[in-house]
């Protein structure tokens, strides 16, 4: 990451570490393929909202500027706008290296690159089915998402249903979403 970026992120990181719940954020980043699930689960292990903000902070700190720039839109995305507001002023441009030298590229070719981002996440909600993100405050039941999805494997293939049911509000639409954002779920039953 560029210095003029590293600094912005160091210079708004308390606001970020206060402000941001980092689920939805992290989702945006892995579908443009700047963040692994496993530095997601890593984010995730942190006992604390704010110590979780601060993990992916660090995370990022260590990537290359489209990181910067994929968190810079997530916040938009997410309605942060005045947290990604502070960080405007770092978004860096983005150069490609020959071996020696390096050229700056064009608004035209940022642009390019911005909608290439986009159509990654379209992609990937394409390909998750149109699964809804998780919700801020999330409940892990992976006991329940383990049965769904082996009901779901069990239809091998063959029309069937796995009905999932109880109270109103008790979670089944987010229980069923998260069951099938396991792409092998996807792949084989959908």
């Amino acid at each position: 990451m560029d210095a003029k970026a590293r600094n912005c992120l160091l210079q708004h990181r308390e606001a970020l570490e206060r402000d941001i719940k980092t689920s939805y954020i992290m989702d945006h980043m892995i579908s443009n393929g700047v963040l692994t699930v496993s530095e997601e689960e890593k984010v995730k292990n942190e006992p604390t909202q704010r110590q979780r903000a601060a993990m992916l902070i660090k995370t990022i700190l260590e990537k290359d500027n489209y990181s910067y720039i994929s968190f810079y839109n997530a916040l938009l995305h997410e309605g942060y706008k005045d947290l990604a507001y502070l960080l405007h002023g770092g978004i860096p441009v983005i150069s490609s290296s020959n071996g020696k030298d390096s050229v700056g590229i064009t608004s035209y070719e940022f642009s390019s690159f911005m909608l290439v981002l986009f159509w990654i996440s379209v992609r990937t909600v394409l390909c998750e089915g149109g699964v809804p993100q998780r919700p801020v405050v999330f409940v892990a039941r992976k006991k329940l998402v383990n049965a769904i999805q082996q009901k779901l494997f069990k239809l091998s293939g063959e029309p069937g249903w796995v009905t999932i049911y109880g109270m109103a509000g008790c979670g089944k639409s987010v229980l069923a979403a998260e069951a099938v954002r396991d792409h092998s779920v996807l792949e084989g039953k959908f």
